[in-house]
C-alpha cells in the first residue's frame, strides 16, 4: 500500500523536517511513530523540506506499507495517539503504486506573518515587525520576483542543488486581522529562499535598499550580495498542489 498522508507541524522544536543524525527532525518522529504502529521500518518521503524552526500547515508525505489491518483513511487516528504534541497527521488514503509527493507536486505554497506588536501566545508563528508596512506598495516590488528566474542570490550558500531556476507564479501580501501576510506560490523553492525574499522586503520598507537594488542582488547570482536570512518562525508551509 502506497499511503498518501497530510501531516502539520510546529516547527519550533524541530531541527527541520529531513532526518539528520542527533538532532529531532519531523521525518524521525513520524518515522519512530510508524514503526511503533505497524512493527516494521518504515520510510517517509516528503514533498519538499522545510528549514529548520519553519512550521507547516499542510505538508505532503508519502509511504509503503504492506497491507494492513487499519483501513488507509483510518491510519491517522491510532497515529495521532502516539505522535509528540507538534505533529498532528489530518489525513490518510491509499494512492496509486507510483504517487511521490516530492516529484508529483506541481506547486507549493508558502505564508509568511508579520505583525508590528507582541503576543506572547503567538509570538513563535510570526515576525514583529515594528514599522509601518503599505501593502500596496509592497504587493509593486513583489511583481520583481514573479517569473522564471535564477535565485541563487536567494539561496543558501552551504545549498546542494543542481540549479537555482525556480518558477514563482505568484507573490502577494494582504493584511489578516493584525498580521500582514506573504503568499507566495512556487514550483520549487531553494534553501532559505522565502526567508532571504521576506528579508529584502523588510529592508526595502526601511529604504536600505531600493528595487533596483533588489535586481541587481537578482544579476549578481551570489549569496553574498543579498539580505540576511530573516527568522524562520513567521513562515509556514501552506498547501502543496498536486
Amino acid at each position: 500500500m502506497n499511503i498518501k498522508m497530510i501531516i502539520q507541524y510546529d516547527g519550533t522544536d524541530f531541527h527541520g523536517s529531513q532526518i539528520q543524525p542527533s538532532v529531532r527532525t519531523v521525518q524521525e518522529e513520524i518515522q519512530k511513530c510508524l514503526f511503533q504502529l505497524f512493527g516494521t521500518k518504515v520510510l517517509t518521503i516528503f514533498s519538499g523540506r522545510t528549514d529548520a524552526g519553519v512550521h507547516a500547515k499542510q505538508q505532503t508525505i508519502n509511504f509503503k506499507i504492506d497491507s494492513s489491518q487499519i483501513p488507509a483513511d483510518k491510519i491517522i487516528h491510532p497515529l495521532n495517539n502516539i505522535l509528540p504534541k507538534d505533529i498532528l497527521a489530518l489525513s490518510s488514503e491509499e494512492v496509486s503504486e507510483d504517487f511521490n509527493s516530492r516529484f508529483a507536486a506541481k506547486k507549493r505554497i508558502y505564508r509568511y506573518f508579520i505583525r508590528n506588536t507582541h503576543d506572547i501566545f503567538r509570538n513563535r508563528y510570526s515576525l514583529i515587525h515594528p514599522y509601518k508596512i503599505d501593502i500596496d506598495q509592497f504587493n509593486i516590488w513583489a511583481k520583481i520576483f514573479i517569473g522564471e528566474k535564477d535565485f541563487q542570490s536567494y539561496c543558501s550558500a552551504k545549498a546542494e542543488v543542481k540549479h537555482y531556476i525556480c518558477k514563482i507564479t505568484e507573490l502577494k501580501f494582504f493584511q489578516h486581522e493584525d498580521e500582514v501576510v506573504m503568499e507566495i506560490h512556487g514550483n520549487r523553492f531553494l534553501h532559505n529562499m522565502v526567508r532571504i525574499i521576506i528579508s529584502s522586503f523588510m529592508e526595502l520598507n526601511r529604504n536600505t535598499l531600493n528595487i533596483d537594488d533588489i535586481q541587481r542582488i537578482l544579476d549578481k547570482k551570489d549569496r553574498i550580495y543579498a539580505p540576511k536570512t530573516m527568522s524562520p518562525k513567521g513562515l509556514f508551509l501552506w498547501e502543496v498542489i498536486y
